[in-house]
């Protein structure tokens, strides 16, 4: 074998169709019964909905975009009509939710992005002397609350842990339509699409992949490689006892599973400066509640229902149903007119995931009947269901993204990306996945580049080899 992929999520399958494509002999190891990893799309009832990433980010420089248009797979979003409503069921005009959004986000643009401060603490003493949150004092505490958790900015009980002003530099955004959806069918199409199996999906797939293989151990040779012989540099161990052996390996798994395993699953164990990558770089928790209704209620399609809290209408939920009071948000789900999908992130979203089901359930309809009873009225929740991505073992997590911590520590994407390599620059353990992307962290698209990236060094390698 000449080299394995472990994570057969969009990183892992885009590096596996680029090295096979370039007739390099490959394989795949997956730990989950499928793949996708964070891309995740079910069936309900008679609809496709995705539980991870849902919409194309961006159209130019976007490899997702450009492999997805032409096959005419992607469609536009029409605008949201918004609703900004105080958490005891009153609403404030959307021009006033509008304007306040507009002047934090003008005040995060001119930030100095080399400050050390994260963003939270930079959009909090900037509203301090804003003219526009002068007005209504307890109005600016909610709204911040809000805008800290739409952009899931983190640091509520670690400022140390929120998202740092630098990182916004690094973090370049596509150009274009940020909300491209997949026409009802998911984002799996893109997989199928990478896989080369649109548009027949059931199509046997072109590339070795084995599920189930929960890698325990990898164990890379640090000797001089001796690569025409056939030599394998690098050994694997799955926690059923199944073992392989390949030239070189790329892990794609997330940077919450890193950090949760690196220390177990190499031998020998990491050079120092990628496992300070590993510990400093952050991942953020952000789950979504998909709950369907009987019939829609809301007058319009698309609506986006933002959630500004009191202080004293969090006080009237009880500790156990605390991860109620932080759910920010409401949105319509596009080909699905009866559904509504809630979003929490953070500790809020970690506490949501320890509930059972039938509890997230009365919550949601608990609130409901507090925010939305005044203005709407309401008909009966059928059913919902709700993702757990920090308490599943195989992701712990989202996303990566740069905290104050991460720069004070001097950890980067460049730095996680790097391979391990024998003395004469063959590359034996290579790393992708969004968290090595080093500008487009955090989507699909900077999946799809860091896969491609690792390959392409691998097949100029393996030519010098020949």
């Amino acid at each position: 074998m000449d080299i394995i992929v472990i994570g057969c999520g969009a990183s892992g399958i885009a590096a596996l169709r680029r090295l096979h494509d370039a007739g390099l002999k490959v394989l795949g190891l997956e730990a989950a019964d499928r793949i996708g990893g964070r891309i995740c799309t079910v069936e309900y009832g008679d609809c496709y909905l995705d539980l991870g990433a849902a919409w194309c980010h961006g159209e130019k420089d976007n490899v997702v975009f450009e492999m997805a248009n032409p096959l005419n797979l992607l469609a536009r979003t029409k605008p949201d009509h918004k609703y900004y409503l105080l958490s005891n069921g009153d609403s404030i005009s959307t021009e006033t939710g509008e304007k306040l959004l507009q002047t934090l986000d003008e005040e995060v643009g001119k930030a100095d992005k080399n400050n050390s401060k994260s963003i939270s603490d930079y959009v909090r003493n900037a509203a301090k002397t804003n003219p526009t949150f002068q007005k209504d004092p307890k109005l600016k505490q909610s709204f911040i609350e809000w805008y800290e958790k739409n952009n899931h900015l983190g640091g509520q009980s670690d400022p140390k842990m929120g998202k740092s002003l630098k990182g916004l530099e690094e973090w370049w955004v596509c150009e274009g339509d940020f909300f491209l959806n997949w026409k009802g069918k998911g984002y799996t199409t893109f997989l199928d699409l990478l896989l080369n199996k649109y548009p027949d999906a059931s199509k046997e797939l072109p590339i070795p992949i084995h599920l189930n293989k929960e890698v325990e151990n990898i164990k890379w040779c640090t000797s001089k490689p001796d690569l025409q012989r056939g030599n394998p540099l690098v050994q694997i161990k799955c926690k059923d006892g199944s073992l392989y052996a390949a030239k070189s390996v790329i892990i794609t798994v997330s940077i919450g599973v890193l950090k949760e395993r690196y220390s177990q699953l190499f031998s020998p164990e990491l050079p120092v400066e990628k496992i300070n990558s590993i510990n400093n770089l952050d991942c953020c928790i952000l789950d979504k509640i998909y709950i369907e209704f009987t019939k829609p209620w809301w007058p319009k399609f698309p609506s986006k229902f933002n959630i500004l809290w009191r202080d004293e209408d969090k006080a009237k939920f009880t500790r156990q149903e605390r991860w109620i009071t932080e759910i920010f948000g409401f949105n319509t789900v596009e080909y699905h007119p009866n559904l509504l999908l809630a979003w929490t992130s953070g500790e809020g979203a970690i506490e949501m995931e320890k509930v059972d089901e039938e509890q997230v359930k009365a919550g949601v309809k608990k609130l409901m009947q507090v925010l939305f009873r005044k203005e709407f009225q309401l008909n009966p929740v059928k059913s919902i269901l709700r993702t757990q991505w920090a308490s599943n073992p195989l992701v712990r997590g989202c996303y990566s993204y740069r905290s104050v911590k991460t720069e004070e520590n001097g950890a980067s994407a460049i730095i996680l990306s790097e391979p391990l390599c024998h003395g004469n620059g063959f590359p034996v353990v290579c790393f992708a996945g969004e968290a090595t992307s080093h500008h487009r962290h955090n989507a699909v698209h900077g999946a799809i580049e860091a896969g491609f990236r690792e390959a392409d060094r691998l097949i100029e390698k393996f030519k010098q080899t020949k």
